[in-house]
């Protein structure tokens, strides 16, 4: 009788020493910095994606050849598979022990500001429309990103901005923003 309480006992202690080990799995999984950002574009795609197909619904008569918010839903598509391939090579490193660049450095403050200006890239182009809203966005960006020569910060400026609109606006008939 007692052998059977021993081998239950002894039963119950790997089990609780196996859900130990699977809990510590899942955080080694968590704690994958890779693994951590291919979560968070998995959900800015779904975001991505949800505002797109919510804004086209709600605007009528607009087929979706013509939708402006066909190129958010083919952007958040492409930024889905690309947090699926980010995440199966998280756990790769995991699984093979790689060391991944966890140490990499961040610079917060140049992050903000590009994210700030194109919060106000958004902004203004509501206001003052595509083409120029681009060429303002493209010159602060290029400045920002150290480029000094002015000739060359115009001429990518004012060609970028007045191909994407030929391109999409004039010949594809896309509505831009």
């Amino acid at each position: 009788m007692s052998t059977k309480f021993a081998a239950a006992m002894s039963q119950i202690s790997l089990s609780k020493e196996g859900a130990k080990m699977e809990e510590s799995k899942k955080k080694v999984y968590i704690l994958n910095k890779n693994v951590q950002d291919s979560i968070f574009f998995f959900f800015l795609a779904v975001a991505l994606m949800v505002y797109a197909l919510i804004n086209h619904y709600n605007t009528p008569g607009i087929e979706w050849k013509l939708s402006p918010y066909l190129f958010p839903v083919l952007i958040s598509v492409f930024i889905g598979i690309l947090s699926v391939s980010l995440m199966a090579y998280g756990i790769r490193q995991i699984r093979t022990k790689t060391d991944s660049d966890d140490n990499a450095i961040v610079y917060w403050q140049k992050v903000s500001f590009t994210i700030f200006i194109a919060v106000c890239y958004y902004v203004i182009m509501e206001i003052i429309s595509f083409v120029p809203a681009t060429v303002l966005f493209l010159v602060v960006m290029l400045l920002f990103l150290g480029e000094r020569r002015i000739w060359l910060i115009a001429l990518i400026s004012i060609v970028s901005s007045l191909s994407i609109y030929l391109l999409f606006g004039v010949i594809l008939h896309v509505m831009l923003p």
